[in-house]
């Protein structure tokens, strides 16, 4: 989809903070208050802007358990069951993200998350009991909502708007320099 310069702007703003008023996304970008809902209103109908969420604190709201699963479905699952069966068993208010893998020893990556080890050592135990016979856990890892250290997909999608008609490969971040300061600091006792 083609985007105006106008529709870059107003998207990137919301996607900071959808809760932003139109009036004051016209404020900050100087366009006018009615084109900034017809292009929020065009966004939302293009399905670019699928809905508005609220970002919470995993561990405030007493989410203290991650978990990432790597599952392979068996043959028999496969045959039977349909995407939408599969669709249909992931609406488990644990799960956080579901990926389908096109081919190889996993077939679907699932994450989750637990008030605790207890919660998830049940839910892993129910679910292999009860469906065993679907899929097999290939991989668990078990992290702490502690170590989670990013969980925003804003700066991605900054970027992407960013580049559009003049997409770049991508690669990481350069190294951080030491402060000059250090630096000399450390030049001077090298020498």
């Amino acid at each position: 989809m083609k985007l105006t310069k106008n529709d870059r702007r107003v998207l990137k703003f919301l996607i900071e903070n959808g809760r932003t008023q139109d009036a004051d996304i016209s404020r900050n970008l100087n366009i006018t208050p009615q084109a900034v809902g017809k292009i929020r209103r065009k966004l939302e109908s293009e399905g670019i802007i699928k809905g508005y969420s609220t970002q919470v604190d995993y561990r405030k709201l007493g989410v203290n358990v991650l978990a990432v699963a790597l599952f392979k479905f068996t043959q028999e699952s496969r045959k039977t069951l349909v995407e939408e069966d599969i669709d249909e068993r992931i609406k488990g208010p644990h799960i956080i993200d579901f990926y389908r893998v096109p081919e190889g020893d996993v077939t679907h990556i699932v994450t989750y998350g637990f008030r605790g080890l207890e919660e998830l050592d049940h839910y892993f135990h129910s679910l292999q009991t009860e469906r065993g016979h679907i899929s097999e856990i290939k991989k668990l890892y078990i992290l702490s909502a502690r170590s989670l250290r990013k969980s925003s997909n804003k700066e991605l999608f900054t970027k992407i708007i960013d580049e559009m008609g003049q997409e770049k490969l991508a690669k990481p971040l350069p190294p951080k320099l030491e402060s000059s300061s250090n630096f000399r600091k450390k030049t001077l006792t090298e020498k």
